[in-house]
């Protein structure tokens, strides 16, 4: 593949700035090319200020941003641009017209194997190269915005883009710090194939009457989905106002997906009235004279999301059963280009296929809308009993080591094993599916005898946020309740767990996640972390047992300190009151760790379990009891292999060699 060391971006605006900037970061030489100086201008300012705020954040250095503006240089002249570059990235505005005009001109000034990356989020690709001297080297591009913030890209493959146009599209994203899916010149594409198909099923529900109010419907999107925002509002306020593009994008569905793609009615009603959202002071919602529309928890209390959720995951099985792209990608599109908690495969996974397949059945037996039509693939999977978690397959398989949130690192060396808490982009905070996830792995791991340690720790720049609240928004006792007692039962195998379990507090401890590092047998804290239980902030209690655990471990008065006040606890306070056994600043806070746990994968197994065993179910009764119960465990043990290798090793001084029998 050819090396790229020349970038060239057309257009200085908001997003062909931050392009350029990322290819500058990526160390290419590039040039940014507009019309006039005050549109460089402009661009050149927007570049300098992101810069200028990340260095008074502490993110980047003086001397960083004087190397990226060294390597950017800004010109009107098209010919001096593009001459020598390698790869050009168009970000001109979305009309057909113009980007094909732009192509037509810059292909007849740049190299013959120069690829033209076309930045657009829904225009067709094979339509743009049309114009091209070599269609095989245009390629789509759809970068999210802002692109200094959200890293994924979509790399869209058109009729003729050549293997070697998609690889050095990609090899240019991936030294951008981008996150590529790729995917065939569908209309929408990935993400915005499924937001928008998506925001206007909400239209519709409210249309049907299926949904009483906006605030009905988005209140059960964002709050029993976990979104993070309601359909509805997102329209009303994103950019300000997005109900005019949500027609378009509409009414552009309908013309090459087929007509029952086309606007729902109060959408068209919207954008015929010039009512476009926030910025026109009404769309969905009512915003003159500066209304706030907050969307109340238990407004969508009888709006069943499966509504509008089942559409799109209908569309993401259309574009497996089409191959235009993978489940994979699909996912970590929605997750990344969309913010939403989860891959829709995933919801979908978790919510039951036959029940996606049942909604979208009775939507198109009651309203003959070809949309409701079920996908090939997702009514193949129904017919062959595969509806997702509870019957092991669905979109994914469910087998033995294969997670969503989990991530397992095994040392077979050191017997220690990493229990990685594998959510980051919603700070590692846990569900019901997140619960079940660990006590598989703890089943697991329970049984490989290569295994004497666990270390639970997590992903990114927190330990764990805490619990998802979705379950208190269906207004159901039951959900509340089931939903708290899920941890209690895994906390507590924990606490009994016959090996050593270490919680490795690599960053925040939130509410449900602080309860679960004190379920653990040892707390290592960095010192960058903090542990806090929030919820009476927001009218709930602590319900994974912190009202219980947390008592016992530093007593009555700091831990009504910790529940009432709510107010975060920092390492030398949580070391100081027992709260954590070990602090590490965060240079040392992995080898602390590992010696640690290394410590314990050493020791006698069996006589760890009995230990664990002893302190749990003796500080459950009296303390004559517990004594009773020690004096019974220590008869046991004293007819084990290990105590007899434990003895003799001490006396021949050397390292015993435990088997746990």
């Amino acid at each position: 593949m050819k090396e790229i060391k020349n970038v060239a971006v057309i257009g200085a605006g908001a997003m062909g700035a931050q392009i350029g900037a990322l290819a500058a970061e990526a160390g290419y030489d590039v040039k940014i090319r507009d019309i006039e100086e005050k549109f460089l201008e402009r661009g050149r300012q927007l570049i300098e200020g992101n810069y200028d705020r990340r260095i008074s954040r502490g993110r980047l250095s003086e001397a960083a941003k004087k190397d990226y503006m060294s390597r950017m240089t800004f010109l009107i002249d098209l010919k001096e641009a593009v001459k020598d570059a390698d790869i050009i990235i168009e970000a001109v505005p979305e009309i057909m017209d113009l980007k094909q005009s732009v192509l037509k001109e810059v292909t007849a000034l740049c190299p013959d194997d120069c690829v033209f990356a076309t930045n657009t989020s829904s225009l067709s690709i094979a339509e743009i190269a049309m114009v091209a001297k070599r269609p095989e080297m245009v390629v789509g591009t759809h970068y999210f915005n802002p692109p200094s913030r959200m890293t994924l890209l979509e790399i869209v493959h058109g009729e003729k883009t050549s293997k070697e146009a998609i690889n050095m599209a990609e090899k240019a994203a991936l030294a951008m710090g981008r996150a590529v899916v790729h995917v065939k010149d569908v209309p929408g594409f990935v993400a915005n194939r499924i937001f928008c198909n998506m925001a206007n099923e909400a239209d519709w529900a409210l249309a049907q009457g299926e949904g009483k109010s906006a605030f009905e419907i988005d209140s059960a999107i964002r709050y029993k989905l976990g979104l993070p925002m309601g359909m509805l509002e997102l329209q009303d306020i994103l950019g300000g106002g997005s109900i005019d593009t949500q027609y378009h994008v509409m009414e552009y569905f309908g013309e090459t997906m087929g007509k029952s793609y086309g606007p729902a009615p109060i959408l068209e009603e919207l954008f015929k009235a010039g009512n476009y959202g926030k910025k026109t002071g009404k769309g969905y919602y009512d915003w003159s004279e500066g209304k706030a529309n907050e969307i109340p928890m238990n407004a969508g209390v009888d709006f069943d999301p499966i509504r509008v959720l089942c559409t799109a995951v209908n569309e993401a099985a259309k574009l497996i059963g089409m191959e235009a792209t993978t489940r994979e990608e699909i996912d970590t599109a929605v997750l990344l280009g969309l913010n939403y908690p989860r891959g829709i495969l995933r919801m979908a996974d978790s919510t039951g296929l036959e029940r996606i397949a049942d909604e979208l059945n009775r939507l198109y037996d009651t309203y003959k809308e070809d949309r409701y039509k079920a996908s090939s693939v997702l009514t193949k999977l129904v017919k062959q009993g595969k509806l997702g978690r509870k019957t092991g397959e669905g979109f994914y398989s469910y087998g033995a080591g294969e997670y969503e949130f989990v991530k397992l690192e095994i040392n077979k060396e050191t017997k220690v094993t990493r229990l990685i808490l594998n959510r980051p982009n919603r700070a590692n905070a846990f569900n019901a599916d997140f619960m079940t996830e660990i006590d598989k792995a703890l089943s697991e791991l329970e049984k490989n005898t290569g295994v004497q340690c666990i270390v639970i720790t997590g992903a990114g720049a927190n330990f764990c946020g805490g619990a998802d609240v979705s379950a208190f928004a269906t207004g159901q006792m039951d959900d509340a309740f089931n939903f708290s007692e899920a941890p209690h039962e895994v906390f507590t195998r924990i606490e009994t767990y016959p090996k050593p379990v270490i919680a490795a507090i690599n960053g925040a401890a939130m509410g449900g996640g602080l309860e679960l590092a004190l379920a653990c047998d040892i707390r290592i804290m960095s010192t960058i972390a903090q542990l806090r239980l929030p919820e009476l902030t927001l009218g709930l209690l602590p319900g994974a047992g912190a009202t219980q655990r947390l008592g016992r471990l530093i007593g009555w008065a700091r831990a009504k300190e910790m529940v009432l006040l709510s107010e975060p606890v920092m390492a030398e306070k949580a070391l100081d009151w027992g709260l954590v056994n070990f602090t590490a600043e965060p240079d040392k806070f992995e080898s602390l760790v590992d010696e640690i746990a290394a410590k314990l994968a050493n020791g006698a197994p069996l006589a760890q379990k009995l230990a664990k065993g002893l302190m749990y179910y003796g500080a459950q009764a009296d303390q004559r009891t517990g004594l009773f119960i020690e004096a019974t465990v220590s008869a046991d043990i004293a007819l084990t292999k290990d105590l007899n290798e434990g003895l003799t090793a001490m006396n021949y001084r050397r390292s015993p060699k435990f088997t746990g029998k």
